[in-house]
């Protein structure tokens, strides 16, 4: 067998405490970013759509492209017990190091994909990139989300002497971008990201907290980064 490496290790032993997920719609209460995430999804069409999430955690989206009647529904992981989790929504997942491993599906296959917070755990992260790129069918959607390193909260935080929210609340987090970087990380691909304004907080010690939603002025405060991109 081989040896996990140390993000499948924490991953797995994060997602066997959540093997009994009720997976029901994405409800509650919801986040500006999530409302955000809907609107865009619903204004591009799920149904008879074919759809990955990649890094699907819980697979709270799997099962929102399910209740809105995706066609085909796929999530590629690198946690074995996240796949086990989800995989009674797919028609078919991977198991995949996104560092080293290629995608299981021919090319332009999927109209839309998602990757939500997960850039942020890679080192390298050109073949993710380029193998999520090369799965979406042209016109087809990309949605994915980071930690803002910049936010407002986190620029509060270091001139308190505290470090980023964004570092510190998950230590498989390695490595950030600013927008600019997020457009030059795309730029070899001839891809585009558009950023997209969600909330921020006031609160440097809970985020939860004194929530304001942003505009297209605003949205470098966002505490993370949403962003879309329409492929070419």
């Amino acid at each position: 067998m081989a040896k996990k490496n140390y993000n499948e290790s924490i991953f797995d032993e994060y997602f066997q405490k959540k093997d009994k997920i009720n997976y029901s719609n994405v409800t509650g209460k919801l986040s500006k970013r999530d409302k955000r995430i809907i609107k865009i999804l619903n204004e591009y069409g799920i149904k008879d759509q074919f759809c990955l999430d990649v890094a699907p955690g819980t697979g709270r989206w799997l099962q929102y492209f399910k209740d809105h009647e995706a066609k085909y529904i796929a999530g590629i992981d690198i946690s074995q017990k996240s796949i086990d989790n989800f995989s009674k929504i797919c028609n078919k997942t991977q198991k995949a190091d996104l560092e080293i491993d290629k995608f299981d599906f021919e090319s332009y296959y999927f109209d839309i994909v998602v990757s939500f917070m997960t850039l942020e755990h890679l080192r390298d992260p050109e073949l993710y990139l380029s193998e999520i790129i090369r799965v979406i069918k042209k016109n087809g959607l990309l949605i994915m989300s980071i930690p803002n390193i910049v936010s407002l909260i986190s620029r509060v935080r270091v001139v308190l002497g505290i470090m980023p929210q964004a570092v510190t609340n998950d230590k498989t987090h390695i490595k950030f971008y600013t927008k600019k970087e997020l457009i030059q990380l795309f730029k070899p691909f001839d891809q585009v990201p558009k950023m997209i304004p969600t909330s921020f907080s006031l609160n440097p010690f809970n985020n939860n907290k004194l929530r304001v939603p942003s505009n297209n002025l605003t949205k470098s405060l966002d505490d993370h980064l949403l962003f879309v991109v329409n492929i070419k």
